[in-house]
């Protein structure tokens, strides 16, 4: 028998934590995908623009970061770029954000509204490239692909090596003001702000991005259905009642932060190692 000394400890009640790059080189591949994403919005000619701009942030997270590993191999790479196994309970924290954060932003983006004057153009032309395309081709060009490739670069690559080595307050607030920063939109500031708030605190906490991909993607994908009249029993309900809508909305996002923020924590690296040894030494011993 052994005594639980704390090495031992670490390992057995934190979760392993997957490969993540330096802040440095996080901050390089956000910058150079960022600089790709612009590049080809300006120089490629619409609409096929937007699509090769999201998955260039991808081609450009992949090709930098897979020379990180000493002996790179594509699931090595995954790794770095966060696509690994979570737990169910971080796809419980998702879905309850993904699902109900478009109202609150909604909400708040119309409070703002009333308060302050918005670029009406801006407005228009956002509501043009939801309403515009067939509702399948919608959801794949403006939730499914988004939420793949931004989350590998924002969630994947940068708030996961900011939280790894600043904290988690850090990763969450630099990642999430980036996030809204690349968006270059005042409309888009807030929600995406607060969006990427909650997708890096989950991002960190579950040290994978597939449970943000998911929480992206139905919070792309409920905007746009409710846009576009799709969802319209739900429409007229929240319409009916926007004071309960709103607080059923906000319960269902802190109960996705609560989730998310609970349970076993991933381990550091310095941590595991020596629990690794430890193990082993007494395996041997027994």
């Amino acid at each position: 028998m052994t005594s639980p000394i704390e090495p031992r400890t670490a390992r057995l009640y934190h979760a392993p934590r997957g490969p993540a790059v330096e802040p440095a080189m996080a901050a390089g591949i956000v910058a150079a995908a960022m600089g790709s994403y612009l590049i080809a919005l300006t120089v490629l000619p619409a609409p096929a623009n937007f699509a090769i701009a999201q998955l260039g942030l991808v081609a450009v997270a992949c090709a930098m970061a897979a020379p990180v590993q000493p002996a790179p191999r594509i699931w090595n790479t995954l790794g770095v770029l966060g696509l690994r196994r979570p737990r169910a309970r971080d796809f419980a924290a998702a879905i309850a954000i993904g699902a109900t954060a478009w109202y609150a932003n909604a909400w708040l983006v119309d409070w703002i509204a009333s308060h302050w004057e918005l670029p009406q153009v801006e407005i228009r032309h956002l509501q043009g490239l939801v309403d515009r395309p067939p509702l399948l081709h919608g959801l794949e060009m403006f939730a499914v692909l988004p939420a793949v490739c931004e989350e590998v670069v924002f969630r994947g690559v940068l708030a996961r090596s900011l939280g790894r080595h600043h904290g988690l307050l850090v990763g969450v607030g630099v990642s999430a003001v980036v996030f809204a920063g690349y968006h270059l939109s005042v409309v888009q500031a807030l929600p995406t702000l607060t969006l990427g708030a909650m997708l890096g605190l989950i991002a960190i906490r579950a040290d994978s991005i597939a449970p943000t991909i998911a929480a992206h993607a139905i919070n792309n994908a409920m905007a746009i259905a409710m846009s576009r009249g799709e969802l319209a029993g739900i429409t007229a309900w929240m319409t009916e009642h926007p004071d309960a809508s709103l607080a059923g909305c906000a319960a269902a996002i802190a109960a996705g932060i609560a989730i998310a923020i609970s349970g076993r924590r991933a381990a550091p690296a310095e941590l595991r190692a020596p629990a690794e040894s430890t193990i082993k030494r007494d395996t041997h011993h027994e």
